[in-house]
């Protein structure tokens, strides 16, 4: 067991490098972002990106999963089942892009975003990019080609950075000067849509690298293998549905359930305060990147379960170190965005429990891809996204962004509380509940006394910092003596 969980987490820690350390340069943009753009601006940024998470989940309709899962199934066949996933997609993409062509003027309207259509413009070529990019990427994972995933990754965030600060950068100094010195380089009324114009950029280099990896297998399409990895991938595709929604139709509900003169500014404060909990989201991100082909390929081993288990208790525990982290040092992390923003920091400790319990739904969510009994999957989503739709449409028009925050925890423990009882009926895994629950009771405690009586105050926030792992590592005591052990067997 010590073998696999060191292979997941070498593995979690590739495509952490990409996905960590993008999000991190990335995140670095936040301040950037929000000293140029208004709170109204960010919140049509906010709004664009929401979308996009939802659309690319249709664009791709479950084929990502599907190929690990057939490529497993029919180890003899590979090539017949990527190929038949990329075709799928590149035939999808191209319909796509037609129908949207036709309806453009319509989809503006419905967006709200008749004053800017060159938005929704870039906002269907970068989605178009993203799907033909997906089963590329995920032949690299199945074959653990980590370090070619991980250079692409970062060419894409490397160019992204490069174009936001070339495209920003006049608006910047132009706002730290009395008069404009530079020259906007679309003119200044491009404004945001310099962010959707980096990212296209961005994106279109990302594709131009993944070109040999399309071309390097030969053309064949099997109607069989597609009618069964739709059957297999469709039901993905609502509960991915769902799943985005959960996470991100509170800031599309904000946008219809808020005044008109509101709800940008409103969307934007709570976009830009959300990107505080990024430490829990690149975590959990890193983790489903390796974890999808880690429990596919360990799933006939013995002590596959027990293995399943550790693995749950230990991604709790980083978790939990995460929230304490950040709750502890939020005087100091708040200055990644801009001071017209903090406002919304009252939402923070909210949103990271609501992150924590989307971690551990994202860990038990492997049961049902592993029993192929991915229809239930739109059950626990579907339930998450019913709790989601029903108290943001009580919460948002008392409380505005606050209910937003309170609708995800409530989404997120439904479905995290649901997902594990249909677990263990259907697929048990021994999971250590009672360490688990002492793990959480212990951070939310500690991060609650480090975010209310540390502010401003160096020292007792490490302390409290310190402590948690402190308790951690007495409550882990066995498992690092035999770690120490075994290193120092290795180096003996």
């Amino acid at each position: 067991m010590f073998e696999q969980l060191k292979k997941l987490a070498s593995q979690t820690a590739l495509y952490g490098l990409s996905s960590i350390l993008g999000k991190v340069l990335n995140f670095l943009l936040v301040p950037l972002h929000t000293m140029v753009l208004s709170q109204s601006a960010y919140g049509i940024n906010t709004d664009f990106y929401v979308l996009i998470a939802f659309l690319i989940v249709v664009l791709t309709y479950g084929m990502e999963t599907a190929f690990f899962r057939f490529s497993e199934k029919h180890p003899e066949n590979k090539e017949a089942v990527y190929s038949t996933a990329l075709i799928s997609i590149i035939a999808s993409t191209v319909l796509f892009i037609g129908l949207s062509a036709v309806l453009l003027n319509p989809i503006t309207h419905a967006l709200k975003y008749e004053s800017n259509p060159s938005y929704v413009f870039l906002l269907l070529m970068i989605l178009a990019i993203d799907a033909l990019a997906a089963i590329p990427f995920a032949r690299l994972r199945a074959q653990n080609r980590a370090a070619r995933f991980v250079a692409i990754k970062l060419t894409l965030i490397g160019a992204n950075i490069f174009f936001n600060v070339l495209f920003f950068a006049p608006a910047l100094i132009n706002q730290a000067l009395p008069f404009d010195l530079l020259p906007y380089w679309f003119g200044a009324n491009l404004g945001v849509g310099y962010i959707f114009l980096a990212n296209l950029m961005a994106s279109s280099i990302m594709l131009i690298m993944l070109l040999p990896e399309m071309y390097k297998t030969k053309p064949v399409f099997s109607k069989t293998l597609w009618r069964a990895m739709l059957v297999f991938g469709v039901p993905l595709m609502i509960s991915g549905l769902a799943g985005v929604a959960n996470e991100m139709l509170d800031r599309q509900l904000l946008k219809y359930l808020l005044p008109e003169d509101t709800w940008q500014a409103q969307v934007g404060i709570y976009g830009a305060v959300y990107k505080l909990s990024i430490f829990l989201v690149l975590f959990n991100q890193a983790f489903r990147y390796a974890a999808e082909p880690f429990f596919f390929s360990t799933e006939r081993q013995t002590q596959a379960k027990e293995t399943f288990a550790t693995v749950m208790t230990y991604f709790v525990m980083v978790m939990a170190i995460g929230y304490v982290f950040v709750m502890a040092y939020l005087d100091l992390i708040k200055y990644f965005i801009d001071q017209k923003f903090w406002e919304g920091l009252h939402i923070v400790p909210i949103l990271l429990i609501a992150n924590v319990f989307l971690g551990i739904n994202t860990n038990l969510s492997f049961w049902y891809k592993l029993s192929d009994k991915t229809n239930w999957a739109i059950v626990i989503t579907g339930f998450g996204l019913l709790l989601t739709v029903g108290f943001n449409i009580w919460l948002i028009p008392k409380m505005g962004y606050v209910g937003a925050a309170w609708a995800t925890l409530i989404s997120y423990a439904g479905m995290m509380v649901l997902s594990f009882f249909m677990g263990q009926h259907f697929y048990p895994i021994p999971y250590k509940t009672g360490k688990i629950l002492l793990v959480l009771i212990l951070a939310f405690a500690l991060g609650g006394f480090a975010y209310h009586f540390a502010k401003h105050t160096f020292v007792p926030q490490t302390a409290f910092f310190l402590l948690f792992i402190g308790i951690l590592s007495f409550i882990e005591r066995k498992s690092l003596a035999k770690f120490t052990q075994r290193i120092r067997g290795r180096n003996a």
